[in-house]
C-alpha cells in the first residue's frame, strides 16, 4: 500500500514572518501546540524555525536573545521541503537523512503544510495495520520482527534531580537531544525532562527571549522541580512494533527502554523507529 504525502499533509500550516520577534514565535508555538513554524515573506517559503532552535539561544549563549532580534537570525534556510505527491518512504528518507523533525509541503511553490515525523510514523503503522488486515495476519512489515534493543541509543545522555535547569539545557544541545531520561544513582529511572518542560519555566513566552528574570530562574531551578515523573518505559526485549504504537498513541518523543530493577538500558526515539522501518529504503533519492 502506497502512501502519498498528500493524504497526511496538515494544513493550512501556522506560519510566522522573518521579521517577527523570536518571542512572538514562542509564543505561537506555545498557543498553537506546535514545535516547528514554516518562515514566510508574503507567500514565499524562505526557512523553518523550531522550538529547539529558540531554546538554543540559551544554551549557546547564556543569556536571553536581544530584545527585537527576528526569527530570521536563526531560522533553517533554505528549508528541506517535500512535493505532496512523494511517497511516505522518500519523506522518511529525508527526515532521517537531514536530521530534521518535519517537512513543509510545497507545491509550485505554494506552502501547503507541514508534516512532522510524528504524522509519518501514524502513517507507517495505519498502512501495516491495513496490510495486515488485508492478509488476515498480524501486523506483517519488515521490521516487525525487530526489538526495541535494535533501534535504541545504548549510551544516552541523562539528568540528575539536583542538577540546574541551565546545564540540563546544555546537555540537551550538545547531544543533539530534546530529552533528557532522569535516573538516580542505581540508574533507574525516576522521570524525564523535556524541551517543553523547560519552556514552561522561562515563563511568559511574550517575555521569554528577553527576560534577565528567565534567565535566573532556569540557572536556579533543579531538574526534580520540573522533570515528568514515572514517564512511560518499555523493557528491553519489547517488540520495536509496540514501541511505535506507544508513540503514536500517546505523542511522546522518547521511551526510557530500561532492564531489571527499572535500570536505564537505552532511549528509543519515534526517529529510531523510523529508521528502523525505512530499513533497505534508505537508498531512495
Amino acid at each position: 500500500m502506497t502512501i502519498s504525502i498528500r493524504q497526511i499533509i496538515k494544513g493550512p500550516a501556522i506560519v510566522i514572518q522573518q521579521d517577527d520577534d523570536l518571542a512572538l514565535a514562542l509564543q505561537v508555538m506555545a498557543w498553537s501546540d506546535v514545535r516547528h513554524l514554516p518562515v514566510v515573506s508574503g507567500d514565499k517559503l524562505l526557512g523553518v524555525i523550531s522550538e529547539r532552535d529558540l531554546l538554543r539561544c540559551y544554551a549557546e549563549r547564556g543569556r536571553p536573545a536581544a530584545a527585537g532580534e527576528k526569527v530570521g537570525a536563526i531560522m533553517h534556510s533554505p528549508p528541506v521541503t517535500i512535493a505532496p505527491d512523494a511517497d511516505l518512504a522518500a519523506a522518511m528518507f529525508l527526515v532521517i537523512e537531514r536530521g530534521i523533525g518535519c517537512l513543509p509541503v510545497v507545491e509550485r511553490g505554494r506552502l501547503l503544510g507541514i508534516v512532522t515525523r510524528t504524522d509519518l510514523l501514524a502513517a507507517e503503522l495505519g498502512a501495516a495495520a491495513s496490510s495486515a488486515d488485508e492478509a488476515g495476519a498480524a501486523m506483517a512489515t519488515t521490521w516487525g520482527d525487530l526489538m526495541v534493543d535494535h533501534a535504541m541509543s545504548t549510551e544516552p545522555a541523562t539528568a540528575a534531580t539536583g542538577d540546574s535547569l541551565a546545564s540540563a539545557l546544555e546537555r540537551m544541545d550538545r547531544h543533539g537531544v530534546r530529552h533528557l531520561p532522569v535516573v538516580d544513582g542505581e540508574r533507574r529511572v525516576i522521570g524525564i525532562l523535556s524541551d517543553r518542560d523547560i519552556r514552561t519555566v522561562i515563563g511568559n513566552p511574550i517575555r521569554a527571549l528577553s527576560s534577565h528574570d528567565s534567565m535566573m530562574r532556569i540557572e536556579s531551578v533543579r531538574v526534580a522541580h520540573v522533570m515528568t515523573r514515572s514517564p512511560i518505559t518499555l523493557y528491553s526485549g519489547t517488540p520495536l512494533s509496540r514501541a511505535a504504537s506507544v508513540f503514536a498513541d500517546h505523542k511522546i518523543g522518547v521511551i526510557p527502554i530500561v532492564g531489571e530493577h527499572e535500570r536505564l538500558r537505552g532511549v528509543l526515539s519515534y526517529a529510531d523507529v523510523l529508521r528502523a522501518i525505512l530499513g533497505p529504503k534508505r537508498t531512495l533519492n
